[in-house]
């Protein structure tokens, strides 16, 4: 990651130059946006931390590294991608011949035909000891095998990718939302300070003057809607915090501490190069690209070679035995050694007639994995072109937001300056609208740094920069 510059047409603002997509290094962590910060987004509590055994620090690359390796839904993910390989190692071995030991024993009472097809009363038993070999190779059934056991691991790759870039963008976008949210509250706490302030300046002007009683009980209206407003905003911040917890793996009652202090805005991926490149990007290494395309070439060629010289392959069956036989006339038993071979070649005439359903089964296989990797390209392209936008127009929005604070806080200063000296036309209300302002101000700044990171995120995943995280 480059150090920070400033920009001529946002000079309010510190961008990160990002490395050209695509992404080959991890994100760094956030760096803040505007030069100069209203103390009420440092995310810090007035009095020293005191963090307990369940306190976590935690920053963005944390969740981007525990989202990958902690996650439940990601883990089980992986557990299907092993099972898939080893599905395909058992396609690899299916020449093998099935070798049986053991014994068999027969024994036959009643009626039975004799060599010319009279009925006769019979009474004899026989038992084998021995080796069995049964081995039956069909070329065409092990290729099938093999495809078909590639074909699944293709596709566990690609829910693999596909659920591991939706779970760090559901992680980071949550983690996001902590930061803004407890952000938030700390904005509402310092303007809650500063309408108690206002309240006793009020207080004082209403013991003069009665008639300026009514001021006192709309701060106090206020000062209790802010009061809702905080606690709205400690929900946000506990129910981000434990939806952290679950996507990561971590204990419920863990303690989660952001290293970053505060809300921040981060640059993963420029949204400034031409959008183009960044669908390009997407189209490559976006995740499921690679999955789907592999799975394509997969079926495709499987295809090509069905209509070849192979399709004519006959199955050929062999089974070989060889032990202590013992037969004879009621319990009687006579042993001897016994030596079996059976040899089996067919052909499945099943197949030719069948063979325009079956072709069609194949097509609409491969006109489905076409249709969905279609499908996968152009939701890719949407979601660069969406993203690549809320990124510039989140960058555009927080520099507005920074010159509206420091607008907010002018007047803010200027109408307490004039209440405190008793400016003739100066107020409380004037005062209240004015923290109102800023309060709004500050929170609008709040949102469009929200919507700028995830904005940053989500071109991150997009783009397959996420992939090299892992």
């Amino acid at each position: 990651m480059q150090p920070a510059t400033r920009t001529a047409e946002d000079p309010e603002i510190l961008l990160i130059a990002a490395p050209p997509v695509p992404h080959t290094q991890a994100p760094a962590s956030p760096t803040k946006l505007p030069d100069k910060l209203p103390d009420s987004f440092a995310n810090k509590p007035h009095d020293p931390p005191r963090l307990s055994d369940k306190a976590l620090p935690i920053c963005l690359d944390t969740v981007f590294r525990l989202a990958q390796d902690q996650n439940g839904q990601v883990n089980i993910a992986r557990q299907r991608l092993t099972e898939a390989f080893a599905q395909q190692d058992l396609a690899d071995k299916r020449w093998l011949p099935d070798l049986y030991l053991g014994t068999s024993y027969f024994r036959h009472e009643g009626g039975t035909q004799d060599f010319t097809g009279q009925y006769i009363k019979s009474s004899y038993g026989s038992l084998f000891a021995g080796v069995e070999l049964h081995g039956k190779l069909d070329l065409r059934d092990a290729a099938f095998q093999r495809i078909d056991a590639a074909r699944h691991v293709w596709q566990s790759r690609g829910e693999l990718s596909k659920l591991t870039g939706e779970t760090l963008l559901d992680a980071a976008s949550t983690y996001v939302d902590l930061l803004a949210a407890r952000a938030g509250e700390a904005i509402s706490l310092d303007s809650e300070r500063k309408l108690d302030i206002l309240r006793d300046m009020a207080e004082t002007l209403a013991k003069i003057d009665p008639g300026l009683r009514i001021e006192v009980t709309r701060i106090d209206a206020e000062v209790q809607a802010q009061k809702l407003l905080t606690r709205k905003l400690r929900e946000g911040a506990r129910s981000a915090a434990a939806k952290v917890n679950f996507l990561l793996g971590l204990d419920p009652e863990t303690e989660l501490v952001p290293l970053e202090g505060g809300i921040a805005a981060f640059t993963l991926v420029d949204a400034n190069q031409p959008a183009q490149h960044l669908v390009d990007a997407s189209l490559s290494k976006g995740p499921g690209v690679r999955e789907l395309e592999g799975l394509l070439s997969l079926i495709e060629g499987a295809r090509a070679r069905s209509n070849g010289l192979g399709r004519l392959l006959p199955s050929v069956e062999v089974t070989m035995a060889e032990g202590a036989f013992g037969a004879g006339p009621g319990s009687q038993t006579t042993w001897d050694n016994r030596w079996d071979l059976c040899l089996h070649v067919r052909w499945n005439l099943t197949e030719a007639i069948t063979a325009r359903e079956r072709r069609r089964l194949a097509d609409a296989k491969i006109e489905q994995a076409r249709l969905s990797y279609q499908d996968l390209r152009a939701k890719l392209t949407l979601g660069v072109y969406e993203a690549s936008e809320a990124s510039r127009s989140g960058r555009d929005q927080a520099t507005l937001g920074v010159k509206q604070i420091q607008q907010a806080e002018e007047a803010y200063r200027i109408s307490h300056v004039r209440l405190k000296e008793q400016v003739k036309g100066a107020s409380p209300s004037e005062v209240l609208l004015s923290i109102r302002s800023l309060s709004g101000a500050r929170l609008t700044y709040l949102g469009a740094l929200r919507d700028l990171d995830k904005a940053q995120l989500r071109l991150f995943v997009l783009v397959g920069a996420a992939g090299s995280c892992e």
